[in-house]
């Protein structure tokens, strides 16, 4: 999402926070005291009322607003899967990456360089400086910081290497941590 589209949807949130706090200051002086009048804004009525062009103008852009915001937020919230190709400048032209089968080959070189670790998710997305990874795996006990610094270095080696891309951002989520199998005895 742009600076822009979130500076409109922040402003957007803001107006709507002080227009919900204008109705319930106005709803608690009707409740506090019976006698206080307060009627509606005439706005309501020309809406409400026989219906002019520039009063259906007017709800038809409020809506369009709206439209458009609820959009915003969506999109901030969920902010989408990526790319699934990484397109890469080679010598004689270009070459193509599968973002899925990057993650294979990550969960692999996990597995690989972790003894008796399992990975049960891989991700794999483009931000604004590079490509953040966020690897789940149950493994064995050990120093998660160094499993951790071991592990964005070898990624990040391997990813210049093979595609010229940069992992700027790794992310361990250790699902379980077991105990290593005891021999019988």
């Amino acid at each position: 999402m742009t600076a822009l589209a979130r500076i409109i949807a922040v402003v957007a949130g803001i107006a709507c926070l002080l227009l919900a706090g204008a109705e319930l200051v106005r709803e608690a002086a009707l409740a506090v005291d019976a006698g206080v009048r307060w009627p509606a804004s005439t706005r309501w009525a020309e809406l409400t009322g026989e219906p002019t062009w520039g009063a259906t103008g007017l709800a038809a852009a409020a809506v369009a607003i709206a439209a458009v915001l609820l959009v915003l937020a969506f999109r901030q919230v969920g902010a989408g899967d990526g790319p699934e190709i990484i397109q890469f400048a080679v010598d004689d032209g270009t070459a193509r990456l599968s973002v899925p089968a990057l993650g294979k080959a990550l969960r692999r070189r996990f597995q690989s360089m972790l003894a008796g670790s399992q990975v049960t998710d891989v991700k794999v997305r483009k931000v604004d400086a590079g490509w953040s990874v966020r690897l789940e795996a149950t493994v064995p006990v050990c120093d998660l910081a160094d499993v951790h610094a071991a592990m964005l270095e070898a990624f990040r080696d391997d990813m210049r290497r093979v595609a010229g891309i940069d992992i700027v951002r790794l992310d361990l989520v250790v699902t379980s941590m077991r105990a290593p199998a005891r021999r019988a005895r």
